[in-house]
């Protein structure tokens, strides 16, 4: 058995490593914020590792502990982004099971941040595609087999339909990010482009696109500064 002194070492040792991986994990968010805060500034001249060390206030080799490179800094941020954007859906988006209709409402929250949150969407556009790792396009990838299995999409390669939609999905956040006249209008038109290029016919594609507009009327992303990323009513 082991003696109190032994478990006293132990639970020291463990609050100690506790306390390290707080600090690590700390450390790790004010590199990202920075990171952030460089690549969504108004500036001719691409951000360097310089620009991101000075932000945060931290020397160099700080940097240098967490990400090897600015571009891996870069993909942990926008993967950060993407995954706590569509944690912040699941409450509106979760619960659907059609296919389309889960496609129109996931495509329409993430332009509705984006016009309610210019600067996230000068990021997501400035900084790095989406790919297949972040959780939208894991979500997108099971609603596109899904769809073309009860037949309300119909595509031929699966992948270049995910390529396709994820590029759409960026280039719309970036346009309402920057203003565009009607954003609703805009959202819709997205929308439909986007069903209509998975050959979702006509009358489908029409209702999906209602759906998504009806169902989030009202919701409105909460902006940062705010507890927690959600949208709310």
């Amino acid at each position: 058995m082991s003696s109190a002194s032994e478990k006293g070492s132990l639970s020291s040792s463990d609050h100690r490593f506790e306390v390290a991986a707080r600090r690590r994990e700390k450390m790790r968010k004010r590199l990202l914020d920075a990171t952030f805060i460089v690549f969504t500034r108004e500036t001719k001249v691409a951000p360097a590792i310089g620009d991101v060390v000075s932000c945060a206030k931290v020397a160099r080799g700080t940097f240098y502990l967490y990400f090897q490179t600015l571009d891996e800094a870069l993909q942990a941020l926008v993967q950060q982004q993407s995954d706590e954007m569509t944690r912040a859906c699941f409450p509106l988006y979760d619960m659907l099971r059609a296919p389309c209709q889960r496609f129109a409402v996931g495509c329409r929250l993430f332009l509705k941040r984006a016009c309610a949150d210019p600067q996230w969407a000068s990021f997501m556009t400035r900084a790095l595609p989406l790919d297949n790792k972040q959780l939208l396009a894991g979500y997108m990838h099971e609603d596109l087999k899904q769809g073309k299995v009860m037949k309300q999409f119909h595509y031929v390669d699966e992948q270049a339909a995910l390529d396709i939609e994820l590029s759409t999905l960026i280039a719309g956040i970036g346009s309402l990010g920057k203003g565009v006249s009607n954003p609703e209008c805009y959202m819709d038109e997205c929308i439909r482009i986007a069903l209509t290029g998975l050959g979702c016919d006509s009358s489908r594609c029409e209702q999906s696109v209602l759906f998504s507009r009806k169902h989030l009327d009202g919701w409105m992303w909460v902006k940062e500064g705010e507890p927690g990323p959600r949208f709310e009513n």
